[in-house]
């Protein structure tokens, strides 16, 4: 029987809880990577909609970032003010009272889906989660796959070395989780081909595990920038051919280019990298596309599905959900619409592939 593997799921402890230290650091990277968030800035007051940019800086990067007394508040939103009034955005559904997504509420919901496996990304917004996520993997055995984190921004050094270290060996991680996004922490003097992480891909390379990408540097013009990223990547794997890789959050152009008349383009730069060995994409899709009315229905989102299938085959794709973000959009189970019903061009053999046979390969049970 094919297996359900979903390549993007989160578990984390009520947010406000300062999980492993380093709350102002988390919130300022956090209050970067919304700044021009899909779902809006809200006056709260009133909830009127604020289309000024009241949280974006002079320039990108912690020196410019401005200070809102950015917080995580309940119900899925974040919370701040400006000249005095309070304002949010719903980042989470609102069905998040605590903010929590504990690891039996993830499986009651893998349960009800019909998921049988999960990925557990380690982005450092949610915490560090390196205890954390090891009690998941303890309580509920053969359901999750972890991703271990480090501060991206001084990843070579040799604590955070140590840190993957002990995630991987102690802790049960099967990959790292690198976001670009921590460059922030250093106003992007850092890039994926810095010499000061080559310690880090020798580490990983000599561990033998994947590595999950999320370029979102979010570094302006926004959208050229994503490119830029992956231009860097390609560069990156050239110089690292023997590291398995995952690109989650795959094609967010979609979402960077709304508007555009190529908007649901597959760029160069990803078709280059899905051409390589050892590469594959994570889409997660009906996120990209969370304007449109639903997306799981969306035609764009078909076509896009059927030429990467016809380009580079179903074996390098992954099906990814962002639960519990996702249920801002669409429910958990409304997210495999997309490659259930809707795409009938599938086999079953590359259904089964995209939705949870690849990611099996990468990490059997």
């Amino acid at each position: 029987m094919s297996v359900v593997f979903d390549a993007h799921a989160h578990c984390f402890p009520p947010l406000a809880e300062n999980s492993g230290g380093m709350m102002r650091e988390r919130l300022g990277e956090l209050q970067h990577h919304v700044r021009f968030h899909g779902q809006g800035i809200r006056r709260t007051r009133d909830n009127a909609v604020v289309t000024k940019p009241i949280l974006v800086g002079e320039k990108d990067g912690v020196s410019w970032q401005p200070d809102v007394d950015f917080r995580f508040g309940s119900f899925g939103k974040l919370e701040f003010k400006h000249e005095g009034e309070d304002h949010h955005i719903q980042w989470m559904p609102p069905t998040l009272w605590d903010m929590s997504s504990p690891a039996e509420y993830i499986v009651a919901q893998m349960d009800y889906v019909g998921v049988d496996r999960a990925f557990l990304q380690h982005d450092r917004i949610y915490g560090y989660l390196d205890d954390f996520f090891a009690e998941c993997l303890r309580r509920y055995p053969g359901r999750f796959v972890t991703g271990a984190q480090v501060d991206e921004w001084k990843g070579g050094e040799p604590d955070q070395l140590d840190r993957l270290k002990r995630q991987v060996k102690e802790l049960g991680a099967s990959a790292l989780y690198f976001s670009t996004g921590g460059f922030f922490h250093n106003d992007f003097e850092t890039g994926v081909n810095d010499e000061s992480l080559r310690p880090l891909w020798e580490l990983v390379g000599e561990l033998g595990i994947p590595i999950h990408w999320s370029p979102c540097a979010m570094v302006r013009p926004i959208a050229q920038d994503y490119i830029r990223e992956l231009r860097e990547l390609n560069e990156w794997a050239d110089a690292y051919p023997g590291i398995t890789s995952v690109l989650t959050h795959g094609l967010s152009n979609i979402f960077l280019e709304k508007g555009s008349p190529d908007r649901y383009r597959i760029p160069p730069e990803i078709a280059s990298l899905l051409e390589r060995d050892g590469w594959h994409m994570e889409l997660m899709l009906h996120l990209m596309a969370a304007d449109v009315e639903f997306p799981p229905y969306a035609e764009d989102l078909r076509n896009v599905v059927r030429t990467l299938v016809d380009d580079f085959g179903a074996e390098s794709l992954m099906w990814g959900s962002d639960m519990p973000c996702v249920e801002r959009t669409v429910t958990y189970k409304q997210s495999k619409i997309l490659f259930d019903t809707q795409c009938d061009f599938l086999t079953t053999e590359q259904h089964d592939a995209i939705m949870g046979g690849n990611l099996e390969r990468l990490y059997p049970l």
